[in-house]
């Protein structure tokens, strides 16, 4: 996740409240700090915590500490990359290319549908997990081969993880962001 704005008006952050995607693992195992940002002292601390340094970019693990269904340091002192961030989302609708209600709908059914397939996750493995769904797809790619009875039902997650992965890219990421993502090695 890298910094394009510092500009938040009321309705995406709005739009942003009822989300949380950028901050819950959904879209990015990391977010990029500003650079000095960490040596500052002005970092909460879990994200300090959770920061890491790969080359010459600082970032802090995702999923965010601070996110329980909503961001509970929205008002406070953060990172810059929290309130600066844009998703593509914001970024039609700043731009009028949707309504609000549009947004707030991609936003519920991008919600719904990554609940969906942490249902059949638990429904395949038995596990109630609290992975971010970054996580989930590391850990569906380190599977052996499941026994028959499970195999239908994994590649039906395998091929949701896949859609929801598009949905993602087509409503939230932007190609520029898609593809630093591909170039890109991930460090957790």
């Amino acid at each position: 996740m890298s910094v394009e704005s510092t500009e938040s008006p009321v309705a995406e952050q709005e739009i942003c409240v009822k989300c949380g995607i950028c901050c819950d693992g959904t879209l990015f195992n990391h977010a990029e700090l500003e650079p000095g940002e960490m040596s500052s002292g002005s970092l909460p601390k879990k994200i300090e915590q959770n920061y890491r340094k790969m080359g010459e970019k600082e970032r802090f693990v995702l999923p965010c500490q601070y996110f329980e269904g909503k961001c509970t340091i929205y008002d406070q002192n953060r990172a810059i990359v929290c309130s600066a961030f844009r998703c593509q989302l914001l970024k039609d609708f700043s731009k009028g290319r949707i309504t609000k209600y549009d947004a707030d709908k991609t936003v519920l059914n991008a919600l719904k549908f990554r609940n969906e397939i942490f249902e059949l996750y638990k429904r395949i493995f038995g596990v109630d997990t609290k992975l971010s769904f970054r996580q989930l797809l590391t850990e569906i790619g380190k599977m052996p081969v499941p026994p028959a009875e499970q195999s239908k039902e994994l590649a039906l997650l395998k091929a949701q993880c896949n859609i929801y992965e598009t949905l993602l890219i087509k409503n939230f990421k932007s190609i520029k962001t898609f593809k630093s993502m591909i170039d890109t090695t991930v460090e957790q």
